[in-house]
């Protein structure tokens, strides 16, 4: 069961997308192998259709338990964003815990502050394409989320 305070994170990182630009967002998005990302989105400013996906921890624990996924390890599996991003209440999470490849943003009950930008990460148009197929999909999926 998800708590208030993820889908307040959640709904604040659809918004964070679209003053970015990212005119296509979800939130719940089945990215394949990766898992379920939080929020994803795709923008389009360039011919590239840059993608970005951002997972939401509210506590150190989800954080810990997740870590395989987001943080520092050896063991990394398919990301299925160009940019990648943990939000989380500030504090929470210090920026020299989190992998390279994943960017930080702290919320502090109004806005979101960007703590650490990730690496751009090179995803071919097929890998893009399949994740926007799913997420098409489970817009039409009534059951979905």
């Amino acid at each position: 069961m998800k708590s208030e305070l993820h889908q307040k994170l959640q709904d604040k990182a659809i918004d964070y997308l679209l003053d970015k630009s990212y005119w296509i967002t979800k939130q719940e998005v089945d990215c394949g192998n990766y898992g379920i990302y939080d929020v994803w989105g795709v923008q389009s400013k360039t011919n590239n259709f840059n993608t970005m996906g951002i997972e939401v921890k509210v506590s150190k624990s989800d954080f810990k338990k997740n870590k395989y996924k987001e943080a520092t390890t050896e063991h990394r599996i398919t990301i299925a964003a160009n940019e990648n991003y943990i939000l989380c209440p500030s504090n929470l999470i210090q920026p020299n815990e989190v992998h390279k490849e994943w960017g930080l943003l702290w919320f502090n009950g109004k806005r979101i502050r960007n703590m650490k930008k990730p690496e751009f990460i090179e995803m071919s148009d097929r890998t893009k394409l399949s994740i926007l197929v799913r997420f098409l999909c489970s817009k039409l999926n009534k059951n979905q989320p």
